[in-house]
């Protein structure tokens, strides 16, 4: 089981492939945090297509008081979601590297192909809401 470190990396399928990290920011910097779906979706790309996610981390700028910021990675053109145990950020905290639960990633579901839409959503953003949240993935 090829396991990430830094970010949500994607391996390759094939063993002449190099292995990726996709670093995206969610939200702006003025932005109101809201529990959702399709916080941010992206497209696959053609240099991706067979890749594997192997791990999947997240940051925030500014901690929470109250509530366990809680994030899924969902494959929209297949419908599943791309986490078993998903991203948690612990209340005091800036990253999920130190979550007392740690992400998990459904290997059944975690190959991406070319066109793939895939979605990051938000299950609980914790308070304060208006900070930005930016996920390595």
């Amino acid at each position: 089981m090829n396991r990430g470190i830094y970010g949500l990396p994607l391996a390759g399928g094939t063993p002449d492939r190099e292995r990726r990290v996709i670093q995206l920011k969610v939200f702006s910097e003025t932005a109101n945090q809201t529990a959702g779906d399709n916080k941010l979706i992206f497209a696959i790309s053609e240099d991706l297509n067979g890749f594997q996610l192997v791990s999947a981390e997240a940051f925030v700028t500014t901690i929470s008081t109250a509530g366990l910021v809680t994030v899924q990675i969902r494959n929209v053109t297949s419908t599943f979601d791309m986490l078993l145990t998903l991203i948690t950020i612990d209340v005091g905290e800036f990253t999920s590297y130190t979550a007392d639960t740690r992400s998990d990633v459904n290997y059944s579901n975690n190959t991406v192909a070319t066109g793939d839409r895939i979605a990051i959503d938000l299950d609980v953003p914790g308070i304060p809401r208006r900070r930005p949240v930016l996920f390595i993935v």
